[in-house]
């Protein structure tokens, strides 16, 4: 189950939170993020995240995964800066998604489309 709302201040500033909840055995147990992401458009946004695995079966494997990201867009080349815990799998930055290994620490990445 997936919620969010985006509230535009005028045409260029606008922040969006976002609910989501996976429920299953599967997986280690349910899961649930939540995210708050400042735009201001179209060049920078600002993300803080944190997933957080509290339906495990064992109590001391519930772990949060927080996150803060940021970026700038300049044509079609992104510079983000991302610093946190993330567990491996696909992850979604400021509309740009891909598949990730698990990490702890700051990590820079530059993506072009062409």
């Amino acid at each position: 189950m997936i919620g969010d709302l985006t509230y535009k201040y005028d045409q260029k500033n606008a922040i969006k939170l976002e609910l989501q909840h996976l429920s299953t055995k599967q997986d280690d147990g349910d899961w649930i993020l939540y995210l708050v992401e400042y735009t201001v458009a179209p060049k920078w946004f600002f993300t803080f995240s944190d997933q957080y695995n509290y339906g495990n079966s064992e109590k001391d494997r519930r772990f949060h995964y927080p996150t803060f990201a940021m970026g700038y867009t300049q044509g079609s080349n992104r510079l983000s800066f991302t610093y946190g815990k993330q567990r491996e799998g696909i992850i979604c930055v400021g509309g740009v998604c891909r598949n990730v290994p698990a990490s702890n620490g700051l990590t820079i990445t530059l993506t072009s489309s062409f």
